[in-house]
This record gives structure tokens, sequence and C-alpha cells, in this order.
């Protein structure tokens, strides 16, 4: 992939950026690859594409332009701002908008700000910073089939996301326990010998390269109704305030999801404590899946 044939397939919305699978396999062990790993951040996917005069467009994982470096008022300054104006016209990165935060970063507070430069309106929000993960192409040079540990370093330092000490897959366990200590949103593990397994068409779906670690986290949310109510296949659609819905299956009885049914049909407003790892690039939680649930 070229710069311009990134840059003409995000326009087209048929850029596919690589996802880090969800859980580390036996076969991934085995295989047992050395990993540069760095922090998640409780944010947004973006890739910010750098153009002449220094003009600097993000765009979303589904390809939506999103904000543009030079016109919004809600972006924060720092050296990461200065290496991200600075960088050669012609590069793609791949990195995190978020809200920065001494904890876990406040994901209600960035869908304040995705929603302000979105859809124009709503309430001011606080500003973001982005950081990056990768690149892709520099100075119009595609860089992408080069092995991680050769693309990380040619990333500038100041807009570099946060390294963690983790070498191996084997250190999974202990990056969660630091994760819930430190209280970030995780890791992220590079197989420092991959290339980029972002491409242009085709199916948008987890295919290696990288891996999630992160904790087991939860959260309560209202049950705004169901996509499958029958109790053998139960399917709930869930959300909360500021936050997308999005589709819950259940780890309860089939006793206990035929007692949830009835609940929602008395009218009251019913509370479900859910079980999940983090949340995805559009705010909806990662594998979800419901533990009880309250009438209020």
């Amino acid at each position: 992939m070229t710069f311009d044939e990134i840059v003409g397939a995000i326009h087209s919305r048929r850029f596919l950026p690589s996802k880090p699978i969800r859980e580390i396999r036996p076969i991934d062990q085995e295989r047992n690859p050395g990993v540069i790993a760095s922090r998640k951040y409780n944010g947004n996917f973006a890739t910010a594409v750098v153009l002449p005069a220094g003009q600097v467009e993000f765009y979303t994982a589904s390809n939506l332009h999103l904000a543009s470096l030079h016109q919004s008022p809600w972006f924060e300054d720092g050296d990461w701002r200065n290496a991200l104006s600075e960088a050669e016209p012609g590069t793609v990165f791949l990195g995190e908008l978020f809200i920065p935060s001494a904890g876990i970063e406040d994901l209600g507070a960035f869908q304040t700000w995705y929603s302000w430069h979105r859809n124009g309106t709503g309430e001011s929000p606080h500003k973001a910073k982005f950081l990056s993960f990768d690149l892709l192409a520099q100075a119009g040079r595609s860089v992408h089939q080069r092995p991680y540990k050769e693309r990380h370093p040619l990333i500038p330092a100041a807009m570099r996301v946060a390294a963690a000490p983790y070498t191996s897959l084997g250190q999974a366990a202990a990056a969660v326990g630091d994760s819930e200590r430190i209280g970030c949103e995780g890791f992220v593990f590079w197989d420092a010998g991959a290339a980029s397994l972002c491409k242009i068409g085709g199916q948008n779906k987890a295919r290696g390269a990288a891996w999630k670690v992160k904790p087991i986290r939860k959260g309560i949310f209202v049950l705004r109704g169901f996509i499958n109510a029958e109790p053998a296949a139960l399917v709930m659609a869930l959300g909360a305030h500021g936050q997308p819905d999005f589709p819950c299956g259940s780890g309860l009885t089939q006793e206990e999801r035929r007692q949830l049914v009835a609940d929602f049909h008395t009218g009251k407003t019913v509370l479900v404590e859910v079980a999940h790892y983090g949340y995805d690039e559009s705010g909806r939680p990662e594998m979800p899946r419901a533990l009880g649930w309250n009438k209020v």
C-alpha cells in the first residue's frame, strides 16, 4: 500500500486497520514471538494523515473524517502536537485519540469530544490528545511491510504511546495485574517481527500481529429491550447515558433468563451488571456478558 493508495482507500471507506486479537491462543504461545508492549488508552482508534503545509486529518476506524488538527480548538497543546505538526507530508500514523487523565481515561468525556466533532453541536468538550502506536507511510514511502520493531522507532518519541516493560506473551498475566494496579485500560502486545496487517478491502476482523491484554471489568447498564427474547438464546440490547447501545449475551441460567424477561415486561427499569474487556473504538463494551440484574 502506497501513501496515495491508503488515502484513496480511506476516502472511499475501504481502508481496514489491523485489529489486535482479544485472546492469546495456544498456537501463539507455542510460536512465542518477541513482543513490544505499549499502554492502551480508553479512547478511540484514529488514523492521522499528514498532508502538505502541516495539515493533519484524523479519521475513525470506519474511515469517517473526524477532525483537523489545526482547525479544532479541542486538542491539547504539547510536544506530541508539535511532533505531529512537523511530520513530513505523506506520512500515515495509527494511534489513539483520548482525553488525558491521571488514571484510566474518561470514555464518556471522549464521547462528548467525538460528538462535538462529528455533529458540530453539543457541550464544549475537554481537550484530547493523540498518541501513535504504528506507522504505515513516512514522507510518501511505504513502511508497513517492515517488521514492527523497525516501524516503531520511526514514530517520533514525543507522540509515541507509553512503552510497557513486557517482552513475551508469557507476561500477559503480570500485565493484567499491573493494569488493575495502576488503573489503566490495559496493554497491547505487538509482534516485534510482524509486518502491518492493515489492508484495503475485505473483512474487518482481528487478524493477528498484536494482542490486547486487558483485565475483565464490570459495569451497570440499562436494559433497553431484546434482540432475541427467547431464554435459550437470549440477547439483550443494553445502554448507558452518553454511550451507544450494544448487544449482550448472558451467562445466566435458563430460569434466570426467563425471570429477567418477565421483570422487563413489568415496565420497571432493569439494570444489568455486565462483565467486559473494556471498550472498543465505537464506545461499546468488548465481549460483554451479563452477570445479574435488578429492578428499580
